[in-house]
């Protein structure tokens, strides 16, 4: 049996995956009604940090495996004793803290963005005075932050209450300080390995963000090949290093003047990696489920075109969308997935519909139309 810390819909996906190789899953989540805890063969429903739960998880569970990685670090450490961890420890210890991770990516001669570790009022006035933090940067808190929470946008001018007033919201949290991208577009890499050194990737696929949410993601084509070559082989060597067994997700930035930066790692299959259950021979879950069970990964075929568009809380509030009749009104293949959330809240992923056709153009333009019957404006640009 596979063991499985989080109910999410990235572990149901999961889940789904490693049953269709004729494994059982056994989740670890606070609530039976989650996404993956419908589908788990097993459920261990207990706070994260009660050592009772963690050990029965263990004794149920050769390999485990995680959908989220804000994970208490004792959890972590007290699976990683008794069971064999995938990804492992170092993977999830360096993605949960951002300092770590940025130092991690520098340490390893990664292309990032300048940045500095902020532990007090005094670092942060110290370093907003360096010549490379002049114009726009950004405060992130090191731990917990996603989806734009946790973020300051500060300039090297600012006085000393309006910081004083940032560093109040940051409650003595650590965090880093990063000088702000002159961005051109987000891309993502999802890559893969397995305990004989293969590594896969797929990608990059583009990804356009409103209110910080990933909103929309397809295989980007527009770019520049030698950007494009130079985000695989970035995410290969951060798999390499990490010696990888399992799949993340590695989000650059492209910068207007073509540079290439790591942004983040997500240690996990990521929401901009959906389009591969339906577009690609192997998707980023059946990779995960291959790799953590022992198997040999290959590379992932694209087979069609897609583009994948995320459905948030939003679209629920006045009423129940009619995906039914959305689908009557185009001619392509439309890929629905709920994830089973019983409540719709404004930003909360409810699901996501993918758009497959033949080409590129034919793909772009069904999203457009799908877009304008879900009543969301076209993605165009990153927000």
């Amino acid at each position: 049996m596979i063991g499985l810390v989080g109910g999410g819909q990235l572990g149901m996906f999961f889940t789904q995956c490693a049953q269709k190789l004729g494994y059982r899953v056994c989740c670890f989540c606070n609530h039976s009604d989650e996404p993956a805890a419908k589908f788990a063969d097993e459920v261990i429903c207990a706070p994260f940090t009660d050592q009772k739960a963690i050990e029965s998880l263990c004794a149920k569970c050769e390999v485990v495996t995680y959908e989220f990685e804000s994970i208490p670090a004792e959890t972590l450490s007290a699976i990683d004793q008794r069971s064999k961890l995938m990804p492992s420890l170092k993977v999830v210890q360096t993605a949960q803290d951002r300092s770590i991770e940025k130092t991690f990516l520098r340490d390893n001669d990664l292309p990032t963005s300048e940045f500095a570790i902020i532990e007090s009022m005094d670092d942060l006035v110290e370093a907003l005075s360096e010549d490379r933090f002049s114009g726009s940067t950004v405060l992130k808190t090191a731990r917990d932050g996603y989806d734009g929470k946790g973020q300051w946008k500060l300039r090297s001018n600012q006085t000393q209450t309006e910081l004083a007033e940032v560093w109040n919201e940051v409650a003595g949290r650590k965090c880093t300080l990063e000088r702000l991208i002159d961005l051109e577009k987000e891309v993502s890499v999802i890559v893969a390995g397995d305990q004989y050194g293969n590594v896969s990737t797929i990608g990059p696929i583009e990804n356009h963000h409103v209110n910080h949410i990933l909103d929309q993601s397809s295989i980007d084509r527009s770019g520049d090949a030698g950007v494009n070559e130079t985000a695989v082989e970035l995410a290969t060597k951060i798999a390499t290093e990490f010696g990888l067994v399992g799949t993340l997700c590695v989000e650059f930035f492209v910068s207007t003047d073509g540079q290439i930066l790591v942004n983040e790692i997500a240690p996990r299959p990521h929401n901009s990696g959906h389009l591969t259950i339906d577009a690609f021979s192997l998707s980023q879950f059946d990779l995960q489920a291959l790799a953590v069970s022992g198997y040999e990964i290959s590379a992932p075929v694209e087979l069609k075109s897609a583009v994948m568009i995320n459905l948030l809380g939003d679209l629920w509030l006045d009423q129940e969308p009619d995906f039914e009749a959305f689908a009557r009104e185009l001619d392509c293949e439309i890929f629905l997935h709920l994830y089973g959330k019983t409540t719709p809240r404004a930003g909360r992923k409810m699901g996501h519909v993918t758009l497959v056709a033949d080409t590129p153009k034919q793909a772009s333009e069904f999203a457009d139309c799908y877009r304008k019957l879900l009543r969301c404006p076209i993605a165009n640009q990153n927000s």
